[in-house]
């Protein structure tokens, strides 16, 4: 019994390391979109299920999710070229190396990372119009809020990872930001102006 269980537990293994290579290798984009676009449902349905909690929304509102979803898919496939094009012009990974490449990526690439996540789900919405004034509103409170998480984080990640593992961990660290950024879209100003009211 004990053989067949270790014969079982080996395979699976196996199998596993197998799937997970071709993940991330042969199919890096792809895994990395994907991920990205399930991280970015997975912070609006946990910040809608807070709202209704909090009765600030009656219902689940499928659109804004896949909204949010699609903009996760957007900032996924950015990311992904974005460490590819960092390796590049930064080869290596020592400290000094490491510490240029966590400059560019907050001072260069966040910027741009929040312009195609909040022009996606404007170009989704339909309001486009409104963009400019939200990347200043909206997007400025979560760059703000991220400079106290990314830069460690980052440091770690170009330090440590090699590149096919960037984007998956940039996406563990950024569920918070994938709860956060919802919650800076559509519900904190409506709360602002409740109080004002």
């Amino acid at each position: 019994m004990a053989t067949v269980m270790n014969s079982l537990i080996r395979q699976t293994f196996q199998k596993s390391a197998s799937i997970i290579s071709h993940l991330f290798s042969k199919h890096l984009l792809l895994t990395n979109a994907t991920f990205s676009m399930a991280m970015g449902v997975a912070g609006d349905l946990v910040q809608q299920h807070y709202e209704i909690l909090r009765n600030e929304q009656d219902v689940w509102k499928p659109i804004r999710t896949t909204h949010m979803g699609a903009a996760g898919l957007t900032t996924g496939v950015l990311s992904h070229y974005w460490y590819i094009l960092v390796d590049a012009f930064i080869p290596g990974s020592g400290v000094r190396c490491v510490i240029k490449k966590v400059l560019y990526d907050q001072i260069l690439f966040s910027p741009v990372n929040l312009t195609v996540y909040f022009g996606t789900v404007a170009l989704l919405e339909g309001s486009s119009k409104q963009l400019q004034s939200e990347l200043l509103e909206k997007g400025s409170k979560i760059y703000v809020a991220e400079w106290l998480i990314w830069p460690p984080a980052q440091f770690i990640n170009f330090y440590l990872l090699p590149l096919k593992y960037r984007v998956f961990f940039d996406n563990f660290i950024s569920f918070g930001f994938d709860i956060y950024s919802p919650y800076v879209k559509y519900v904190q100003n409506e709360r602002e102006s409740k109080c004002i009211q």
